[in-house]
């Protein structure tokens, strides 16, 4: 770490070591520390109290990974490894505490990092509308500041892959490629969750080169396509794991969203429909059909599958908003925002029904409402998620301020 910690963190850090030993989990990672923060004390952190206790619930309630082979701490004071990923967040937390002028490191830096990683920390932060923008935003209006701090990921350092790579893998004894393609694999995890696509895919390349059938690599590449909506790349590689694993209900869920995004949607809801007929009870599947419902025109048949989510999962943030969708659709505008409304109750980050606020907006004549909505889409990365409608929307209306 860059500089010391802080009373606030080391008090947290304890807390994820006895949460760690009381369960016989013998690691602390990322979610571990995040609970110390969060468990341990309120003050200084920038986050609203009903969110924490939210954050907290979650946390308590997850269904923690016990990790096969972890050693077993000895002696009356055990040292708790602290995993890798957890590492990188604090390598990157002392970049934010340096970038804020911090002598010693503070939770606040820890969220930051947590926030600027993608992990299951940083969907839940943002499904209660936190995210890098909002909470720096909040960190340095509480200090009176106005300096740019901008979103970065640590860097990690990969295997050397020289340009005759693929030649010197030739030569390799069945022992050594083993150990390169666990090695490559690894890494190639690790730069998927710190954003640096380019480069989990190209190792995920060479070790496909070595073991084509590696259903995980095959897996993680079709991520690094999806991630950047390119279906049509994305999708040769959940085939392959799909013949691997035919009744894996993910598998059938991707591939079904790809087909839907490249405008096949009966196919889609062909893939939807029998992934629900080995998971009946999946609010997200049936929420999934009931999307596809809708872009095959079929309204009715649509709100069932959401009212069906709804019943599963009355939590289903996406259901609610998506019924608001047909029912603005059909005529019913004031039943549709008081479902979209419901579903910001639940996520607070769904670009996709502040997207739908703006169109309801519009409906009504409302331009600076609905320029507000969709500038909320844009910020919970409706472009990275769904592509450029609401960018066209935000331009259209320019383009008629400025004619008007």
């Amino acid at each position: 770490m860059l500089l010391t910690s802080s009373y606030e963190l080391k008090t947290a850090f304890a807390y994820a070591r006895s949460f760690s030993l009381d369960r016989k989990l013998y690691y602390i990672d990322s979610q571990m520390i995040l609970l110390g923060i969060l468990d341990s004390y309120a003050n200084d952190i920038a986050i609203e109290a009903g969110d924490r206790d939210k954050m907290v619930q979650w946390l308590h309630a997850l269904d923690w990974e016990k990790r096969p082979g972890a050693p077993i701490p000895t002696g009356s004071k055990p040292k708790v490894p602290i995993m890798t990923e957890a590492e990188r967040m604090l390598e990157n937390a002392t970049y934010y505490q340096k970038k804020l002028g911090d002598e010693q490191l503070h939770p606040q830096h820890i969220i930051l990092s947590l926030l600027s990683i993608e992990n299951r920390c940083q969907y839940k932060f943002q499904s209660l509308g936190i995210i890098f923008d909002t909470y720096l935003e909040q960190i340095l209006e509480l200090r009176k500041r106005q300096i740019d701090v901008p979103l970065r990921s640590p860097r990690i350092k990969t295997s050397y892959i020289s340009f005759f790579h693929p030649l010197i893998q030739l030569f390799y004894s069945q022992r050594q490629k083993k150990v390169a393609v666990e090695r490559y694999f690894r890494e190639a995890q690790a730069l998927l969750q710190y954003n640096d696509i380019h480069k989990c895919r190209l190792l995920c390349q060479l070790v496909l080169q070595m073991q084509p059938d590696h259903v995980n690599a095959l897996w993680l590449s079709g991520v690094t396509w999806r991630v950047e909506r390119n279906f049509q790349k994305a999708l040769p590689f959940y085939e392959k794991v799909h013949k691997k694993h035919p009744h894996h209900t993910g598998v059938l869920a991707e591939l079904a969203h790809c087909y839907s995004e490249m405008g096949n949607h009966e196919w889609a809801h062909k893939l939807y429909d029998h992934a629900l007929s080995l998971n009946p009870g999946s609010s997200e599947l049936l929420n999934s059909l009931g999307f596809e419902c809708i872009k095959l025109e079929l309204y009715i048949e649509a709100i069932s599958y959401f009212d069906q989510a709804i019943a599963y999962d009355e939590t289903c943030a996406y259901a609610y908003n998506n019924k608001g969708y047909v029912l603005m659709h059909l005529g019913f505008p004031a039943a549709a925002k008081e479902l979209i409304l419901k579903s910001l109750q639940f996520n607070k980050g769904n670009a996709y029904a502040y997207r739908n606020l703006a169109l309801l907006a519009l409906k009504e004549q409302d331009e600076e409402t609905a320029r507000e909505m969709l500038q909320k889409a844009q910020r919970f990365h409706f472009k990275r998620n769904y592509g450029n409608e609401v960018d066209d929307l935000l331009r259209r209306l320019d383009n008629q301020k400025a004619t008007s």
